[in-house]
């Protein structure tokens, strides 16, 4: 049976769209959220980084339309997946191969366009924050 997982937050670097060999879109994505810890007396942020790979159009459209920064919500499969570090010792990664992913507004900024998305919100025709609503 799949285990299946959301994740959402910020892109860590600008997406770049590549090709499998039989030339389906893919993208791997870098996604950050943030968590708070209590640290003695003290509340500290900490960012937790996720793996999210999305294949097909939904690739090319967030290489297109999503930069550094951007927030979105993936939701999909979870995929364990082994490698070898550099000192040869074998570990494992738990990725989320996307079959669902959304652009998130964070808010207006100061010309009045949505933020989370570089201005794609508006080139999709979401510029109604009640379209950017996210259930969860």
């Amino acid at each position: 049976m799949a285990a299946f997982g959301q994740i959402s937050g910020r892109l860590g670097f600008d997406p770049q769209v590549a090709y499998t060999k039989s030339g389906i879109p893919v993208v791997n994505l870098s996604v950050a959220n943030n968590r708070s810890l209590k640290d003695g007396n003290e509340r500290k942020t900490v960012a937790d980084w996720h793996k999210v790979v999305v294949y097909g159009r939904d690739a090319e459209t967030i290489c297109q339309y999503a930069r550094k920064g951007s927030t979105l919500a993936f939701n999909g499969r979870l995929q364990n997946e082994k490698y070898v570090d550099r000192e040869g010792n074998q570990r494992t990664s738990t990725i989320l191969v996307a079959s669902i992913f959304e652009f998130v507004s964070t808010g207006r900024n100061e010309e009045g366009r949505l933020n989370g998305a570089s201005g794609a919100e508006a080139d999709l025709g979401l510029n109604d924050e009640s379209e950017m609503d996210i259930p969860f």
